[in-house]
């Protein structure tokens, strides 16, 4: 199976998780030994176990009656990992980067902040609505004023009420964001094609849901957090940009 030689292997995912990461994947015997498992390949071992799955890959695809009928292998492969938690929890959880408390992703976001320019205030403030937290930039001579917000869920149901929530707070802000891990990214997938009637896999099921709520997509994997998806950029007018900075000045505290 050809995982991508031609593309960037950070950008480029599969089910939310990097190239780069699936990669070393399937060089891990725990990681293949589960995803044997799953996919239901049996009577080989060693390294005839990871060509076995390959073609059980392949014999999915091809199936009419599949959710994995003509979906990209990568996909097949990044997805069926995920699946492999029910075999091998602890190593599934570490690939696809999981937290156990939304509050693990707050030190990564506010990093991520502060190296785009931005001063993170806590979230919530009147006028700035439920982001977890926001960053703000002042105006200044070479660069704009600028507000973003981020709002950051560990939960998939919660993701799912995100999403389909319309804020008035999301047109007060230059960009709005969702972060999550590519563990939850990867759980709203499954989520969406455990569905009734959907018979198929929808790779692209959460990006049309942030496309529609113009939301972006931040994905926190430890103490890095990658811009997955683009916003939708906004123009605020000097006075709302100005109101804002007072609400978020009298009412938010830095986040450090």
């Amino acid at each position: 199976m050809k995982l991508g030689v031609f593309v960037d292997q950070d950008t480029t995912r599969y089910c939310y998780l990097r190239l780069r990461r699936l990669k070393a994947a399937v060089k891990d015997p725990k990681i293949v030994d589960a995803l044997a498992q799953t996919l239901e390949v049996a009577g080989v071992s060693g390294k005839q176990k990871m060509p076995a799955i390959e073609r059980r890959i392949e014999e999915l695809r091809r199936s009419g009656d599949s959710i994995w009928s003509e979906i990209p292998a990568p996909e097949v492969m990044a997805a069926s990992m995920f699946k492999s938690r029910n075999v091998a929890p602890e190593v599934i959880d570490q690939l696809f980067a999981r937290v156990a408390r939304v509050q693990d992703l707050a030190a990564p976001l506010v990093a991520w902040l502060n190296l785009a320019g931005l001063t993170p205030y806590e979230g919530g403030a009147p006028g700035t609505g439920r982001a977890n937290v926001v960053g703000y930039r002042g105006g200044a001579f070479l660069a704009g004023a600028r507000i973003v917000g981020i709002e950051a869920t560990n939960d998939v149901a919660a993701l799912g009420n995100a999403l389909d929530e319309k804020k008035p707070s999301r047109e007060q802000t230059h960009a709005s964001y969702i972060a999550c891990t590519p563990a939850l990214a990867a759980e709203f997938l499954w989520a969406n094609a455990s569905r009734a009637g959907n018979k198929r896999w929808d790779a692209d099921a959460l990006l049309r849901r942030l496309q529609a709520s113009g939301c972006g997509l931040l994905l926190v994997e430890g103490d890095a957090v990658a811009q997955a998806i683009l916003p939708k950029e906004r123009r605020l007018t000097s006075a709302e940009i100005a109101q804002l900075s007072t609400t978020i000045h009298s009412t938010s505290k830095v986040v450090k």
